[in-house]
């Protein structure tokens, strides 16, 4: 509503357009609203990253001190919102309180653009939508006139006795004088006639006749489009993906966490997947096909499956809340167990013939001699190994339920419950860089060990 009801004044000179612009920073704080406040169902917008920036500069990044100063709890500057400011409201008054103190210092501070003149015109719309219960089929035609819905009521079309009883029900008191509405009618009246009549009153504003334009803001906002096209792009275009950052900086330990996670993750099946397959590989037993049978048949089951039995298991062994219930449930791979036994079977034996006649051990054979010639297949492995760590949203948010512990996933998932459909898109966006700069980096080991073992 406060959009459809500023839409007045899309056509006016640049010398107008300057002048008003100059009004508009004369005006003091209370006649006028800042705009780009955040939308509903958004969650952030310029005025409020403006204002946590001004707030940054402040308290020099000190946030002990904001809340010190402001009685607050905040976790980070991004969280600080403005105060509420309802001008528009009979009854509202300033507090008096620092917060809103370095509110209306801030306000000051703001240029023209971030300035929308408090209406009578709009004062009216909002007292009748009050009135009639937002129904506007049940508004008197004569306080319709031509208007199609309250944000088109117009205020000028009412008679001076109409005008005049709303002034005195449901204008606040800090508006007796006029708005900026009336300031601005005021101030072109003498620009035009160069005297103020004295009967010209609050309630006698945008009188048709009077021959004053209405106050170009639709205009001023089109000339500054026009001119900053290309910062307003940029902008737009970086403000998701900013939040998203802040986001995470906020919950700082998320990259911590998932990057100890998967470190932790690709280690441990790097040695207990070619521990298992070596084994199998140089010490074959009749039961070698049951074990690889049983270790493959893992991979029938859904992940989810064993998630409740591992939570109980690991709830038993006290391990909830830490790396270990995420990195042990994941240190063996049924699949990598059989794919490496496969490549080292595929080893000449008299590499190994020839270091057993040497004396090496078999640890020694199997790092000089298995490993380094595996290293396509490790490398594919501590891929999949990485994928899985890094993408692990529901068992992470199953047995880790202290938010110190999250991984960057869960946070991603918990900022669906609070952010737009655009903020996930840029959130999901940047989650999915670290694989892919993983992939690009590791591309020729990945195809290597993709189709290295089927070559053998």
């Amino acid at each position: 509503t406060m959009i459809a009801s500023t839409r007045i004044g899309a056509d006016a000179s640049s010398e107008e357009l300057d002048r008003y612009k100059r009004f508009l920073l004369d005006l003091p704080p209370e006649m006028w609203t800042p705009a780009f406040k955040t939308a509903p169902g958004q969650v952030t917008g310029r005025l409020q990253i403006r204002y946590q920036n001004w707030l940054r500069d402040r308290f020099k990044g000190d946030l002990d001190s904001l809340n010190r100063a402001y009685t607050e709890e905040a976790v980070g500057f991004q969280t600080v919102v403005p105060p509420s400011e309802l001008l528009e409201r009979k009854t509202w008054q300033p507090p008096n309180t620092p917060k809103y103190r370095d509110w209306l210092e801030f306000k000051r501070a703001l240029p023209a653009e971030f300035r929308l003149p408090v209406r009578e015109t709009r004062l009216w719309q909002e007292w009748m939508r009050g009135e009639f219960q937002n129904q506007f089929g049940d508004v008197p035609k004569e306080y319709v006139g031509t208007a199609k819905s309250f944000e088109t009521l117009d205020l000028a079309e009412l008679g001076m006795p109409l005008r005049r009883e709303f002034f005195q029900k449901a204008v606040p008191e800090r508006y007796e004088g006029g708005a900026a509405e009336s300031r601005w009618f005021f101030e072109e009246w003498v620009y035009q006639h160069g005297t103020l009549q004295g009967s010209l009153t609050p309630w006698r504003i945008e009188d048709e006749d009077d021959g004053i334009k209405r106050a170009p803001v639709a205009a001023l906002e089109s000339r500054r489009v026009a001119q900053h096209g290309s910062e307003i792009r940029r902008e737009f275009a970086k403000r998701n993906f900013n939040y998203v950052l802040d986001y995470i900086l906020i919950n700082g330990r998320a990259v911590f966490n998932t990057f100890a996670f998967c470190a932790l993750a690709v280690l441990t099946q790097l040695i207990v997947n070619p521990l298992a397959a070596y084994a199998l590989s140089r010490y074959p037993v009749k039961q070698s096909g049951k074990i690889l049978i049983f270790l493959l048949a893992t991979m029938a089951f859904p992940a989810e499956v064993a998630m409740i039995p591992s939570f109980l298991l690991l709830r038993d062994l006290g391990l909830l809340n830490s790396f270990a219930a995420l990195v042990l449930p994941v240190a063996a791979s049924g699949y990598m167990i059989f794919l490496l036994k496969g490549f080292f079977d595929s080893l000449p034996q008299e590499l190994f013939e020839a270091g057993s006649l040497d004396g090496a051990p078999e640890t020694v054979m199997m790092t000089r001699i298995a490993l380094p010639l595996s290293r396509p297949v490790l490398g594919y492995l501590a891929l999949v190994a990485f994928m899985g760590a890094y993408g692990s949203f529901l068992y992470a948010f199953l047995v880790i339920q202290d938010q110190r512990m999250w991984t960057l996933m869960v946070w991603v998932y918990q900022l669906q419950n609070t952010a737009p459909r655009a903020v996930m898109m840029a959130a999901l966006t940047l989650a999915a860089l670290p694989t892919l700069l993983v992939f690009l980096s590791a591309q020729k080991a990945i195809v290597r060990g993709i189709v290295l073992p089927g070559e053998r």
